[in-house]
């Protein structure tokens, strides 16, 4: 209420509880993060140049936003608020699944679900932003960015962990 400069009262006029504002607040985030992804100089980018600049998108909000990304994980406490959460990450999970399915249609990608990848990356992207900035506080931000753009880019181009890895003789 103090830094939208509203009276504490009015904001009771929209939510009905603190935890109503924390959904809300959490929902706002998961958009931001959904947005990020639909920029401009991000979808006119090669596909090898995706994942780095889609992970970099998205720790932005969320360094944004570091005293917020707790309430991402906020308890669904009704039908309603798991539905409300659902939804939004539907969107975040829908704006992954368009790059990848225009990365097959160019012929970047060989085809596959990219709804259920889209979705593992999310919830993948999701775990790792709790972890980096609601319960580190961002303190290790660079170094978690630098991984999960490397499990990507591994994931969609390799090289594969085991590469390098002589085979164990068989007996």
């Amino acid at each position: 209420a103090k830094e939208a400069g509203i009276a504490v009262g009015t904001v009771y006029l929209y939510f009905r509880n603190k935890h109503e504002v924390y959904t809300g607040v959490a929902l706002d985030v998961g958009a931001m993060i959904a947005s990020s992804f639909y920029t401009p100089s991000l979808l006119d980018l090669p596909f090898e140049q995706m994942p780095a600049a889609m992970a970099k998108a998205a720790f932005r909000v969320c360094h944004e936003h570091k005293n917020l990304v707790s309430l991402m994980q906020v308890d669904k406490q009704s039908p309603e608020e798991i539905l409300l959460h659902k939804k939004s990450e539907e969107r975040i999970t829908q704006a992954i699944d368009a790059v990848l399915r225009h990365a097959v249609e160019q012929g970047e990608l060989a085809p596959f679900n990219t709804e259920m990848y889209a979705r593992i990356l999310n919830l993948s992207a999701g775990a790792i932003f709790h972890q980096c900035f609601a319960i580190e506080q961002g303190e290790r931000e660079e170094l978690y960015l630098q991984y999960l753009t490397e499990l990507v880019e591994r994931l969609f181009f390799g090289p594969s962990l085991r590469e390098g890895k002589k085979e164990p003789e068989h007996i």
